[in-house]
This record gives C-alpha cells, structure tokens and sequence, in this order.
C-alpha cells in the first residue's frame, strides 16, 4: 500500500521499503499501513513524514529533530540541499542532530561518469558500490540510522537531477523511511510571503575533514531490479502484446516525436568538430508512450516573486510534485493499468527518473528504469558516426533501429552523429548485464 493512500485519520505506522523484504525482484511490496484503512489516494503530503514531504514538516523536523522524527529512525536529520535560494540562503542545521550541506544546483549527477553495461558504456550511469559509499562517507551519513532529505534552493526543472540523487540512494538500499524529497522549491516555501523565511539562514554545514567509513554493503538489499538494461528493453519492445508493461517516455513530445534531435554528450561533430553531436536516430522506442515528466511538476502556482528578479512568473512556480491524486489521474490517462510493470526513460536517466519516484515512492507501482536511456540505445544503429565509422554492423543483435524495436522518426546527417568511440561497444556482447552482476557483487548478495 502506498503511504499517500488512505485518509491518514493518524500517524502513518511502519516501515517500507522500494522492494519487499525478502529480497523479491518487485520494485512495490511496501509495507507501511495507516488506521484508517481506505485505498483511496490522498489529495496532499501533509501527513506523509517521509518519501516526499512538505515545508511544514520539515520545520518541525527543523525545530525538534529528536521528538519528530520518523518511528523506526533514529539517527541524524541531514539535508543535502542542491543549490543556495534567490537571496543566497541554505535551509538551518543545529550542528548536533541536524545538518544542512549544498552541493551543486544541478544536484550531485556527473554526466562525464560512465559504466560498462557489457555491451557499451552508459553516460551518467548510476554510482557503482564504491561512488555510493564516498558520497556518504564525505558527509558521515549512516546508512543504518540517518535521515537524508533532498531539496532545491530555486524552482527549476533541475529538480530531476536531484531527485536522481535521491533515487541512487535508493538504488543501493536505503529504507523509505530514512529518505525524502523536500516537495517544492526552498525558494517558495520559505520566502517572506509564507513567514519561513527564519528557517534560513547564509551558510552550510561544513562537511568533516575527514571522510567516514559507512557502507551499504551493511543494508543487504537487492534493489538491482529498479533498474533494467538494453537486452531487457529490447525485450519487451519486440512484443507485440506488452500487456502487463506501460512504457513511458520521459523527455518531452518533441523528442518523442522526433521533431527535435537528442542530443549526444560531446560537442565535437560539424564541419569544425565544435558543435552539438546527435544520436544517429531520432524516434522512439516500440510501444512507449509521450509522458514528459514536467506533467508531473506543478509550475503555474506563481504567487509572489520569491526570486526577487522584479516579476512574478513561472520562475516563481514551486515546482511540486502534483498530488497523488491528480498523478493517478495523469498516470492512468496515458493508459496505464491497474498491476502494470511501468518501465521508463529519458535521454540520460535523469528525466525518466522523476516517472521512477512518482511510481513507486507515491502510487506504489512496480516499475523499472532504463538507465541507458535514449543516449546509449539511440546510439546503436547501422550508421556512419562523424568519425566516419560504421557504429554496428547490419546484422548486429544490437541494432535497435528496426522496426521490432524502435519508431524510427529520422536520421541524423553522419557529421552530426554522435562518434562511438567513447562507448566502447562490445558488439560480441552476449548480454548487457555486467552493472547488475557488479552491484550484486559489491553488496556481497
């Protein structure tokens, strides 16, 4: 049961977590009850205490850290806020119990960062075992005991970088009940206009000089079934039935459609090798549907002009999520069934991530994210690239630009098309699995 379902006549009780707790490949299986015990879906986060919650929440949890935190927790508060507010503040800690660190507006995501799938390597894939453990062990966080909550200094569109932040912890293990995302800007819930302006303050918590030596080795959770790889998506585009699967596009009708090019990672193609390069092909995958994850941002809620540039407009939005109800609502418009497996990506695995969160931390779906994305299978085509080398073969396992896989919308001109080289592919490949074995391995399951 999701912990937005139900009237939430009391405090939630219990503990979930992204998969059951036996280790089932289901990304659903939460837990958590409440005492109302109605299924319908709430139409707010003011009484959820984790997953996702709102500003007044968080003051309180600001205010009286030991007294308000969720049962079952029982380590420190630490708020990892991407990017200072309009006016230069960072959300306050107590430096005991509480602390407040900032990292980059654009969330702690590397697009350079790569891994090797088995079959290429994947821009910006997800931290590996020993990525994960140094983001926690810079700022001490337990994995056993703390309390990790994300947020956005300014309402953006960025707000999908962060929560990719979040859904890496999650990736590795971390308990629903130990994570959350602030639900809208810093900028907005704590301005002048709404009194909370007091909860900021100029500067951030100072990460130890000194790194901890946590792990999440110790959570012995095996959520490797959050995410899925090429061979898998290949998979199930080639069914012609994909009853039980709702595949969802992420990055925006444009791109969906092919009207608008993707964008690759370099910017060496063109007469010169100094300008934007594009993946060889633009459409989409067999059988996804165009579900551009800003439906489920609400960014039109301007009411004052929390930035301070002198106008009140979409930049002053709070950039929330929308509630759970209206997500259903949107969810189910674009033909998703009730015990569908939904299955998402973007571009990079950072869009597609905030249709991962809504499914499974709000509406309890069961879902899976194609971390590859567009990036890596938009890229295996029988094409010239600006290097002026064939990509794959013809009659390569691996071609997804076939009409068993993809909805091809166009082609990209060879000196535009995204070079190879930095993938790597293994056009032997077997399988496209090594990310999975090597997370399995690293947590010794």
């Amino acid at each position: 049961m999701s912990i937005y379902r139900g009237i939430f006549v009391s405090s939630i009780i219990g503990i979930s977590s992204i998969v059951s707790g036996c280790g089932s490949s289901s990304s659903s299986g939460s837990t958590i009850t409440d005492s109302g015990g109605d299924t319908e879906l709430s139409d707010s986060y003011k009484d959820s205490k984790y997953g996702i919650i709102d500003y007044k929440r968080l003051t309180e949890y600001i205010d009286d850290w030991a007294n308000s935190r969720p049962e079952g927790v029982d380590g420190k508060l630490i708020i990892i806020q991407a990017g200072k507010s309009s006016s230069g503040k960072v959300l306050k800690s107590n430096g005991k119990d509480v602390f407040t660190y900032l990292i980059p507006a654009g969330g702690a995501c590397n697009p350079s960062y790569m891994r090797f799938d088995g079959l290429s390597n994947i821009p910006g894939a997800t931290l590996d075992g020993n990525g994960i453990d140094a983001m926690i062990n810079k700022f001490h966080i337990n994995p056993e005991k703390d309390f990790v909550l994300f947020a956005v200094g300014v309402g953006s569109t960025s707000v999908r970088d962060v929560v990719r932040s979040l859904w890496t912890l999650n990736y590795w293990g971390w308990s629903h009940n130990q994570i959350a995302m602030l639900n809208g800007s810093i900028d907005y819930g704590f301005s002048k206009f709404n009194g909370l302006d007091s909860y900021l303050v100029d500067n951030p918590s100072v990460a130890p000089e000194s790194p901890s030596n946590y792990s999440v080795k110790s959570l012995k959770r095996d959520r490797t079934a959050l995410h899925i790889y090429i061979d898998d998506m290949m998979k199930i585009a080639s069914m012609d039935d994909k009853s039980g699967y709702f595949i969802a596009d992420a990055r925006g009708t444009s791109e969906y459609e092919g009207l608008k090019r993707s964008k690759s990672g370099d910017k060496s193609c063109g007469v010169n090798r100094d300008e934007q390069c594009y993946s060889p092909y633009q459409g989409h995958i067999r059988g996804a549907v165009d579900f551009p994850y800003t439906e489920l941002l609400v960014m039109d809620d301007q009411i004052d002009d929390v930035n301070g540039d002198g106008e009140i407009n979409e930049a002053d939005a709070s950039f929330k999520f929308k509630s759970p109800i209206e997500l259903e609502k949107i969810y189910s418009q674009k033909g998703y069934r009730d015990g569908d497996r939904v299955i998402t990506y973007c571009r990079t695995g950072r869009k597609a991530t905030l249709i991962a969160f809504t499914s499974n931390f709000i509406l309890d779906y069961n879902v899976s994210m194609y971390d590859g994305s567009w990036i890596e299978w938009g890229e295996m085509a029988n094409r010239e690239d600006v290097d002026g080398k064939t990509i794959l073969p013809e009659d390569s396992r691996w071609v997804t630009d076939n009409p068993k896989y993809s909805v091809n919308l166009g082609y990209t001109e060879p000196e535009y098309t995204q070079s190879a080289e930095p993938y790597e592919i293994n056009s032997s490949a077997k399988d496209a699995q090594l990310i999975k074995l090597e997370d399995m391995a690293y947590l010794d399951l």
